[in-house]
Parts: C-alpha cells; structure tokens; sequence
C-alpha cells in the first residue's frame, strides 16, 4: 500500500494481484469515504493497458472525473 496525494488528500492506493480471477486490482481508497471502502478499482487481465477496466463502487453516488482521470494515470503508470 502507499499513499498518492490528490488536491492536498492522502489516497491509500494498494496493488495486488488476485488469484482468484488472475487479474492484476489497484484500489484507490478515500479515507473521507472511508464507510465505502474503495472508491475506484483498476484491474487488467491482459499485459497492455488497453486490457484494463474500471470499477467504481457501487454504494458511491458517482466519482468526480478529475478524481477519475487522476486514479487512471496513477494506475497507468503502476501497471
């Protein structure tokens, strides 16, 4: 896990890889939204970036698309 800043906020952003569906998962985590748990997932089954997709939590009333944008160009360059 390490934390990202985005606008002046920690982000936990913990990468792992998940056994179960051989997928490659970085979570974006808010601690302001803590309740929600993460606010954004990255996963890729693939090796190029084109393979990723994007999952955004589903208790969450949306994600703002700065903080989506950001989230992908963290993920990019951790993939």
């Amino acid at each position: 896990m390490t934390n990202e800043d985005y606008e002046g906020r920690k982000i936990q952003v913990v990468s792992f890889d998940d056994a179960t569906s051989d997928e490659h998962v970085i979570e974006f985590i808010d601690p302001a939204v803590s309740s929600a748990g993460s606010v954004v997932a990255v996963f890729n089954r693939g090796s190029d970036w084109r393979d990723a997709r994007v999952s955004i939590n589903p208790k969450l009333d949306g994600v703002s698309a700065e903080f989506l944008i950001w989230a992908l160009n963290v993920a990019r360059r951790m993939m």
